[in-house]
C-alpha cells in the first residue's frame, strides 16, 4: 500500500479517516507496514474548503541566491 493509496481510502473510510485523525503514526504503520523511528513526529491535517495547509519544506542546505 502507498500513501496515496490511504489517502483514497480516508475518502472513502470515516473510521480511516478518524484514525488518521486521531494517531497518525500508528495507523501509517500499520498499513505501510513499517516502523517509524521513534524521533519522528507524524501530524495529519485536513484541509477543508475554507483552510488550505502549507508545508514548508526543509531548506536544501545551499546558500540562497540573492533576489
Amino acid at each position: 500500500m502507498e500513501l496515496s493509496d490511504i489517502i483514497r481510502r480516508a475518502w472513502c473510510d470515516p473510521v480511516i479517516k478518524q484514525h488518521l485523525l486521531d494517531d497518525p503514526r500508528g495507523i501509517l504503520e500499520e498499513m505501510l507496514g513499517i516502523v517509524l523511528p521513534a524521533e519522528l513526529k507524524v501530524y495529519i491535517h485536513e484541509q477543508t474548503p475554507t483552510e488550505v495547509h502549507l508545508i514548508l519544506p526543509t531548506a536544501p542546505g545551499q546558500p540562497c541566491e540573492e533576489q
